[in-house]
């Protein structure tokens, strides 16, 4: 990823452009702020470009970082929470004639799905270097880079396969966030759960399209991440509680995930 150091300062008529069926809006969403429930007329896949927030819908809670890429039904109530500081991101909302368009060769804009990292995560990068960029070329690339991850989105959903997985994965997934930084290896967990590690794994990534490790990592960075927001605990203390072997592995993971160094991220967050 390509990391910014400084946030847009908010607007009260944010950038939007409309482009080939698709509306994009840039917002700025203030440490501590929220947004009550609310709908979108139209799908909506939501990219988090710094920062991170946590949204409430009938499927649960979710947290969302520069990782993430969220993809919401037309019409689907949810409801959104800044709480680990300003949070930087584009919005792009399908109309219904466009939905129609895709509707014969993918239904993902009818699901409520988040993919965490690789391709889709990268592509939401390059929609937005466009949309920022806007020269005469930059509609018919953002036309074409989003119309990719639709369909980056749709093989990995036909990977992941249908429902929520085997008994044994969702209890995986329920350790993990029971004690995500708590010492933890895959034959453990797969002992925990009653299954060989091998089967973990191939069924942990076909379920929530990443590994156990990535996963766990996702959920020490968002732990990380709060503390840093949250108290002057000196950042090698940070990397310890929050998992991390130590304070250079933790550095590196973070900025990998958020864009930012963690002394950077804790500035930020202080001087906004």
């Amino acid at each position: 990823m390509t990391a910014r150091k400084t946030l847009p300062e908010a607007s009260p008529a944010p950038k939007r452009a409309s482009i080939a069926g698709f509306t994009l809006t840039e917002g700025v969403h203030a440490a501590g702020s929220a947004l009550p429930w609310h709908t979108h007329p139209g799908a909506t896949v939501c990219l988090v470009l710094d920062g991170a927030f946590t949204e409430e819908s009938a499927g649960g809670k979710l947290l969302c970082t520069p990782s993430t890429v969220k993809v919401m039904p037309a019409g689907e109530p949810h409801c959104n929470r800044f709480e680990y500081g300003d949070t930087h991101g584009l919005l792009i909302e399908a109309d219904a004639a466009r939905a129609d368009a895709i509707r014969p060769y993918s239904g993902l804009l009818e699901e409520r799905v988040a993919f965490e990292g690789g391709p889709l995560a990268a592509l939401g990068r390059r929609i937005y270097r466009e949309f920022s960029r806007m020269d005469t070329a930059a509609p018919l690339a953002i036309e074409g880079l989003i119309l990719e991850l639709v369909a980056w989105g749709t093989r990995e959903r036909q990977t992941q396969g249908a429902g929520s997985g085997p008994a044994w994965v969702v209890r995986a997934r329920e350790i993990l966030h029971d004690d995500p930084t708590g010492p933890m290896s895959l034959g453990a967990l797969a002992q925990a759960v009653g299954v060989h590690p091998v089967t973990l794994a191939r069924g942990f990534r076909r379920t929530y399209g990443c590994s156990v490790g990535e996963y766990l990592r996702h959920l020490r960075i968002v732990e990380a991440a709060r503390q840093l927001h949250d108290t002057d605990l000196p950042l090698a203390t940070i990397a310890a509680s929050a998992g991390f072997a130590d304070q250079s592995h933790f550095s590196n993971v973070f900025k990998q995930q958020t864009g930012l160094s963690p002394s950077a991220f804790r500035r930020w967050v202080r001087t906004r």
